[in-house]
């Protein structure tokens, strides 16, 4: 999936790809969400900014879920959720992060349905269209 960062977010993300001599700007994204999802600090946020035309980056598969739960529990796109996680990641703000940002999903057990004997009857396979149709010649 692709995304937009912001103007300011991409241009310090660039400066941290350079730094860190990454090839794309993606895998650098890709990088600070596993720091920001896994509780690391890599201490990026003294790095220069620069300025970057092209903004768009393609996130892994692996952080779409989180990414669009985050953002539906705060009514943000996963654009704004990335931008808004990464920029306070860099600004230093990772005590502000009050949620988890992955919560386990549970299931809820089904409960064996009772049949009735309404249903019961009702589940019986009758006759269709001809066989109907001989069944009442009979």
């Amino acid at each position: 999936m692709q995304v937009r960062l912001a103007a300011l977010v991409a241009a310090k993300v660039e400066g941290i790809r350079q730094s860190l001599d990454y090839s794309k700007l993606s895998d650098t994204v890709n990088l600070l969400l596993d720091a920001i999802k896994h509780k690391w600090d890599l201490k990026l946020s003294d790095l220069s900014q620069i300025e970057i035309s092209e903004t768009r980056v393609r996130l892994d598969k692996r952080h779409h879920d989180w990414l669009s739960q985050y953002g539906s529990q705060r009514g943000i796109n996963i654009a704004s959720a990335t931008n808004l996680l990464i920029s306070e990641y860099l600004a230093g703000n990772v005590s502000s992060f009050q949620t988890p940002l992955t919560k386990p999903v549970l299931q809820q057990p089904e409960i064996p349905k009772e049949i009735t004997p309404i249903e019961q009857t009702q589940a019986i396979e009758k006759p269709k269209g001809q066989a109907l149709m001989r069944s009442l010649k009979l």
